[in-house]
């Protein structure tokens, strides 16, 4: 419709120009040549479009534009650290406390214990060994500094690879601390209680293979403890051993890390040779 109105408009113009009405076959033939000269223009629009989008591809693989815009400099920001912000006084590690040590000459004695024991600690100490077969005793004890130290064990059944036992140090009315210890048999095994700073009385102890004669205690501040391991019977695959200590120094401050008196335990033959050994620690490097 709209090119019948456009025909019709151009035979109007020209009949006023000319003083006469076109005929039909010039109205048409004038119509080709404008249709003709549409189709050019755009043929012409569509190259340059074309040509356009070569061009514009060919300028983003030489310069690729940034996914994001690129920042500016701005003022330096004044506000604090947020709740994220990790402060280099934070990781650090915590102070530690390392307890000075003093040896004492108290030789531990076989069992049973002789007593005087008001505070019943004998029945409390027996009665934490549980399994393994026989009656629980007391198999080594100490006194010092006012407190008993005591190891009570079980003999293990026939053909069964562990020892059932237990510690406790505490004073003579029965307060103190006590527990069980592993019953799996190692060359050596070591426990340790007590202690605290202050001259407080601390006790290393455990169980060591028959064909140890000396151990010997190594402390992180303090002179080494040398001690002979105690003949625990036939009854046992290993034998027991205890050594006692103070710990001198001021007591532990709020926030200081614990570190035990103990660091090492060594164990040597009649011939001198160290056969087992194990570093005592409060994590995973625990070796006792």
């Amino acid at each position: 419709m709209s090119d019948l109105r456009e025909r019709l408009q151009e035979a109007a113009e020209a009949a006023a120009r000319e003083g006469q009405t076109p005929s039909a076959a010039a109205m048409a033939k004038r119509g080709r040549r404008r249709r003709l000269r549409l189709i050019e223009g755009t043929a012409v629009l569509v190259v340059l479009a074309v040509v356009a989008g070569v061009l514009g591809a060919h300028r983003l693989a030489d310069n690729p534009m940034p996914l994001t815009p690129t920042p500016t400099a701005g003022p330096t920001s004044t506000v604090g650290p947020t709740s994220t912000t990790i402060r280099t006084k934070a990781t650090a590690p915590p102070p530690r406390w390392i307890p000075s040590i003093t040896p004492l000459k108290v030789k531990a004695q076989p069992g049973p214990y002789p007593g005087p024991d008001p505070g019943g600690i004998v029945r409390d100490v027996t009665s934490l060994v549980r399994g393994c077969r026989g009656t629980s005793r007391v198999r080594l004890w100490a006194r010092a500094q006012g407190k008993v130290w005591l190891i009570a064990a079980k003999p293990p059944p026939t053909r069964r690879q562990h020892v059932c036992w237990a510690t406790a140090l505490m004073d003579q009315g029965g307060g103190g601390g006590l527990g069980t210890q592993s019953s799996g048999i190692k060359p050596l095994r070591v426990t340790f209680a007590g202690g605290g700073g202050n001259r407080q009385l601390g006790v290393v102890s455990g169980m060591v293979t028959k064909q140890a004669v000396r151990l010997r205690v190594l402390f992180h501040k303090g002179p080494p403890l040398d001690l002979v391991p105690v003949d625990s019977g036939d009854q046992f695959p290993l034998n027991f051993w205890a050594g006692l200590f103070l710990e001198t120094g001021p007591p532990r401050a709020e926030g200081q890390e614990p570190v035990p008196a103990v660091d090492r335990v060594l164990a040597f033959d009649q011939a001198g040779n160290q056969i087992a050994a194990c570093r005592i620690s409060l994590d995973l490097g625990n070796s006792c």
